[in-house]
């Protein structure tokens, strides 16, 4: 039986907070996590959950190539300067794009987008990330299909 992807949803919308508070306050990503989780944990799935410890520890572990590869695709920009979410969702995106096994690439870029829709809403914001994340698609992921 396949498994649906809507969990990776969810899990998405953590981490994108996790990484904005990780660059507000550092500190250790898995606190931070577990802060952002603890109220709602009985309400989160195994899926949701392992997911979103999966992102954290990937982005942790590649966080110095994901900037590295942000900044090969901005234009006059450096990620240093990015507001909090706009970084955090692109380190979000950027990972899951280049980095991870996850099937549906397109999905990342509804989410991703959805996100920002909800908690930044811009239009300019929006087609920033979708440039960047688009570019950063095609140049990493030439064979793959979304």
């Amino acid at each position: 039986m396949k498994k649906s992807g809507r969990y990776r949803k969810k899990a998405r919308e953590i981490l994108f907070k996790t990484l904005y508070t990780y660059d507000l306050k550092d500190g250790d990503i898995f606190e931070i996590l577990e802060e952002h989780i603890k109220d709602i944990r009985g309400s989160l799935s195994s899926e949701i959950l392992e997911y979103a410890y999966s992102l954290a520890k990937g982005i942790m572990d590649t966080m110095d190539d994901i900037d590295r590869i942000i900044n090969e695709n901005l234009k006059d920009w450096r990620v240093e300067r990015l507001g909090y979410p706009e970084r955090a969702l692109l380190r979000l995106g950027t990972y899951e794009l280049v980095f991870s096994e996850v099937p549906d690439k397109g999905r990342v870029f509804i989410d991703i987008l959805d996100l920002a829709k909800r908690y930044i809403n811009s239009e300019e914001t929006l087609k920033f990330i979708n440039g960047v994340l688009s570019t950063i698609h095609k140049k990493y992921n030439q064979n793959v299909k979304t």
